[in-house]
């Protein structure tokens, strides 16, 4: 690595450094014999003009000679060779013309031609170590984007390992996809675990995931899997139905993975078996529940009974001290309207935590005297509409559908601040639809809220089989709106 950051180093500062770096298939020049060579050729080819006389000319060997001098050892060389050969020449040319005029000729001729080679081959060799040294220096360029690719590539196979171990080896099901075939390219084993299918139902097939999904909640995932993984919003629970009957919770997340440009290459989630959780959960509403019906019981049974024997009590003492012209008959008077408050918001207090009997029409009779009870407590405009008999005979569903639309009240008057709101019940073809809409400035509507309240409200509804769903109203405020099929209660 020290080697190969100094070679870069060098080439930064010059990039013919590499070029002129020794190497070991360099060949030796030795300009020595080069030139010994040349003046021997010249002396050869001069001896037999001289001695032969021979009637061609043999001045494009001489101008050869001059040329490969030139090209083999440099310009001086080019140089010297082409002072030798005109030295030696001129002698020639004088011992066989008399004539000044012609020996200058000849001898100007020579010269001139001469250096001409010397010059074109000497641009010839610049030109061709000049591409010499920009094809090293890409050699060495590519060896180095070589050398780095494979590193990158073994480090990348090093992590794709390492990834692919901790995928196998988690409880969670790890997949990819490909966004624009919309197959899935890798699922971990823990899908075999879950599914209780094999996965390679799945590479053959990725409508195998679809089909497994529970009923009532396929076309809801269908839809958020299309729109919500692109944006990294994937974020759903569901149900699935295993080949053996049994259903499971299953928490998917996932999120798009982006090349260089931000072009979506692949779509990587996890699902997540909550089976547990989610009983879990159901046991510790259900809990709740019976301690709040408990407590509603107690506060009706006990604590109201109680109240309302003081306030016979009070009355009785009243009405003496008005017989006896008592000025403490007033006082009296004064506790007794306290109690009576007392007894009353006890019992709306008791009815909150206890509603009357939900089963068939009972659940239309609680939602009347939550919305009369909100109205007097809140001195706030609250109405229920419901106009035709809504029939729940379910008592559990009617209670979560109760528990909903009092969370939502709620809300609507402790954090959305509304002066108005309107309960609505319906059933539609073969589903009930309870519906809370309030003038408030709203709450808020995220899937992914923390809010302990909206996530036990969305809670309520996957546990009868419904779906919930938050939004804000045209005109401010805040619509809640729940749905649940009849075959489900």
């Amino acid at each position: 690595m020290e080697k190969i950051e100094k070679v870069r180093n060098q080439l930064k500062r010059s990039p013919t450094a590499v070029v002129n770096a020794p190497k070991s298939d360099e060949i030796v020049r030795q300009p020595e014999l080069i030139g010994i060579v040349s003046l021997s050729a010249i002396v050869l080819m001069v001896a037999i003009s001289y001695f032969f006389r021979p009637q061609i000319s043999f001045a494009l060997i001489y101008l050869l000679i001059v040329f490969i001098a030139t090209w083999k050892d440099g310009k001086i060389s080019g140089l010297f060779v082409t002072l030798v050969s005109v030295i030696i020449l001129a002698f020639n040319e004088i011992s066989r013309s008399s004539k000044i005029e012609i020996l200058c000729w000849n001898i100007g001729v020579q010269i001139g031609v001469s250096l001409f080679a010397v010059w074109l081959a000497n641009r010839a060799r610049d030109v061709v170590k000049r591409l010499e040294k920009n094809i090293a220096n890409q050699k060495f360029y590519l060896e180095e984007q070589i050398t780095g690719h494979n590193q990158t590539e073994g480090q990348l196979q090093k992590t794709m390992q390492q990834l692919r171990q901790l995928a196998e080896n988690i409880a969670d099901a790890f997949w990819i996809k490909d966004p624009q075939t919309d197959r899935i390219v890798y699922v971990s084993p823990a899908y075999e675990k879950i599914w209780g299918r094999n996965c390679k139902e799945l590479y053959q097939s990725p409508e195998v995931w679809l089909e497994a999904i529970h009923p009532e909640d396929r076309k809801q995932i269908a839809h958020a899997a299309a729109v919500k993984q692109s944006t990294g919003e994937y974020h759903e629970k569901f149900r699935i139905i295993r080949p053996d009957g049994t259903t499971r919770w299953i928490r998917d997340r996932a999120f798009p993975i982006r090349d260089g440009s931000g072009k979506i290459i692949r779509i990587v989630g996890i699902a997540e078996d909550i089976t547990e959780q989610h009983q879990l959960e159901r046991q510790i509403l259900e809990i709740s529940d019976a301690e709040r019906v408990r407590i509603g019981q107690d506060l009706h049974d006990s604590l109201c009974q109680k109240l309302i024997s003081i306030a016979f009590d009070n009355n009785s003492l009243e009405q003496k001290l008005a017989k006896e012209n008592l000025s403490e008959a007033e006082t009296v008077r004064k506790i007794g309207e306290i109690l009576d408050d007392a007894i009353t918001e006890a019992r709306a207090i008791s009815r909150g935590l206890f509603p009357v009997q939900l089963e068939a029409n009972g659940l239309k009779v609680a939602l009347e005297q939550l919305a009369d009870s909100v109205a007097s407590r809140s001195k706030i405009n609250c109405r229920f509409d419901c106009p035709q008999p809504v029939s729940v005979n379910d008592n559990i569903v009617a209670t979560h559908l109760y528990r909903i639309a009092q969370e939502a009240v709620t809300n609507a008057v402790k954090h959305g601040k509304a002066n108005s709101i309107v309960i609505q019940l319906c059933a539609v073809e073969n589903r009930i639809e309870l519906k809370i809409t309030d003038n408030g400035i709203g709450i808020p509507v995220s899937r992914n809220s923390t809010g302990m309240g909206l996530h036990i409200m969305n809670y309520r509804a996957r546990t009868i089989g419904g779906s919930l769903e938050i939004e804000r109203a045209p005109n401010g405020g805040t619509i809640v709106f729940c749905s649940a099929r009849q075959s489900s209660i």
